[in-house]
């Protein structure tokens, strides 16, 4: 078993562009969180058009998933998909619907 003392406030890392999106355009995996022991929570948040794969783990795709953000109707509309996970600390990846169209999402740690 593994304890660690926490005091004080927290951290909160963000990746995001100056646009405040990061652009995925690949139907490939793309990795956005790497293992961290130290993460309490996160959230992902779908700014663009096209549907995300997000899978808690290794190499998501259109098939291998466990959450699909929806996106809105237009990009930076604030009406795309928004999920916030606690406790889970491994690797975050995602995989876009279409090549055509790139993903676009703002994603935040708490550690």
């Amino acid at each position: 078993m593994k304890v660690r003392a926490v005091t004080g406030g927290r951290t909160i890392n963000s990746t995001n562009t100056s646009d405040g999106d990061v652009s995925v355009s690949s139907t490939l995996s793309l990795q956005i969180m790497a293992l961290s022991d130290y993460r309490k929570s996160f959230t992902v948040s779908n700014t663009g058009t096209v549907k995300i794969y997000l899978k808690l783990g290794e190499a998501a795709t259109s098939s291998s998933w466990q959450y699909i953000l929806p996106g809105g109707g237009s990009n930076g509309d604030g009406l795309g998909a928004t999920i916030n996970i606690e406790g889970y600390v491994g690797k975050v990846t995602i995989s876009a619907a279409y090549v055509s169209t790139a993903a676009r999402l703002a994603y935040t740690e708490f550690v």
